[in-house]
């Protein structure tokens, strides 16, 4: 018996992400209406999965609906991200906790390849590609725990945190300065690769961490 496509949910997670990736590159800002009218035309899809999609990205925390109008993107507070990010530092660490007993070179070698695409983006001054590059390393990470929920939940996360992805990149983007986005991962790699859980956690706290402290100050100023 063959494998039965859901043609709709298909449209609409296509949808969703397009829609995503348009706000991770700040195409819609916080005074941007969006109408399922604008991205049935945008996109030429029909209106059962635009509205399905605006939905979910509502459900999701990243829009909101206002009456009558349309959509726009949720406004989110300083400590939402901090809230966010410490919950990440929990789950991820908890995550390679579980990890690391059956770590394996083949699991090693998907991450490095990860990596690898990373490397060839860093000239790329596109917010979306490299959050999208960093967010597929971080939950392939936590899938080798073998616990859904864990990735399910890091995978959340990582949609709130998209919030400080812009802030993240734009000065380095200005002033052609590199992210340490690919040194932590080489760093991570390394440690992985010795079964040094330790150092792993280190890292990837460091990692978690400076992404917080940078979407911190520069939300500030």
């Amino acid at each position: 018996m063959g494998i039965i496509v859901n043609e709709g949910a298909q449209k609409k997670n296509l949808v969703y992400g397009a829609v995503f990736a348009d706000i991770v590159r700040n195409v819609y800002d916080l005074s941007s209406i969006i109408t399922e009218k604008m991205i049935i035309d945008k996109y030429q899809v029909s209106k059962s999965p635009v509205r399905e999609a605006l939905q979910e990205l509502c459900n999701d925390g990243i829009l909101e609906s206002i009456p009558r109008l349309g959509y726009r993107v949720r406004p989110v507070s300083i400590k939402e991200m901090i809230d966010a990010t410490n919950f990440r530092i929990i789950i991820e660490v908890a995550a390679l906790e579980r990890s690391m007993p059956t770590m394996t070179d083949e699991k090693i070698k998907k991450l490095e390849d990860i990596y690898v695409g990373e490397k060839t983006i860093e000239s790329t001054k596109d917010p979306y590609i490299h959050w999208d590059m960093n967010t597929k390393f971080h939950l392939l990470l936590c899938s080798y725990s073998d616990n859904i929920f864990f990735t399910n939940t890091l995978k959340t996360l990582m949609r709130s945190c998209f919030r400080g992805v812009n802030y993240y990149f734009e000065q380095s983007f200005i002033h052609d300065l590199k992210r340490e986005d690919s040194k932590m991962h080489a760093s991570l790699l390394a440690a992985l690769k010795k079964r040094d859980f330790e150092e792993s956690r280190r890292i990837i706290i460091a990692d978690i961490e400076d992404f917080k402290s940078d979407f911190v100050s520069n939300a500030i100023n």
